[in-house]
């Protein structure tokens, strides 16, 4: 009779008594115990906004392993730009961006990418990239990048061009109270949200 994983599959590698197969076992009821113990939610009212002077933003992780969460592919990040001001031009590995709020658009290796609140931008692996910020309004994104997976596999590299983020005199609120403006501005929120 051959042992049994956690998930009832007959796994004939576990009945195996040498160094190799016990440390394997060992790392596998470790990893096991880590995604059990890792955190799972992260509140709106947690959530701490830090001003980013090199790139000239408001971010916060939302989630990342640093925070108690035991993400290995993916993190999450809030990132606020105040209105009227532009990001360093730089380039990473992709990310997806999702617009919570705020219109703008985006420099993709010298190509123009207007976008506005509800649209979600796909950065390339690579990509030259500066964000540009409207006048009117801050702009409040939801970036997903592969960092862990990045930082595991030792390709985690982020450039910068050299140039300077415009900057303003913006003083971000809570993340909280940025995110209800989000759902204030929201066209049919209230009534949704009932």
């Amino acid at each position: 009779m051959h042992d049994k994983d956690e998930h009832g599959k007959d796994e004939r590698w576990l009945d195996g008594k040498s160094a190799l197969f016990r440390g394997r076992q060992a790392r596998r009821a470790a990893d096991a115990a880590a995604r059990r113990e890792g955190r799972r939610i992260m509140k709106a009212a947690d959530v701490e906004l830090e001003y980013e002077a090199k790139n000239g933003i408001w971010h916060a992780g939302l989630v990342s392993a640093d925070m108690g969460f035991d993400n290995r592919i993916i993190e999450f990040d809030c990132h606020i730009y105040p209105a009227g001001s532009s990001s360093v031009t730089h380039r990473h590995n992709e990310a997806v961006i999702f617009v919570l709020k705020g219109s703008g658009y985006t420099l993709l290796d010298d190509e123009r990418v207007d976008w506005e609140a509800g649209d979600t931008l796909y950065i390339p692996a690579g990509a030259w990239h500066q964000h540009h910020i409207d006048p009117d309004v801050p702009a409040m994104v939801v970036a997903a990048k592969p960092l862990p997976l990045q930082e595991y596999l030792g390709e985690l590299n982020i450039e910068y061009r050299g140039d300077e983020p415009v900057r303003t005199d913006y003083q971000a609120g809570s993340f909280l109270d940025e995110f209800r403006e989000v759902n204030a501005e929201t066209p049919g929120a209230e009534s949704e949200s009932r």
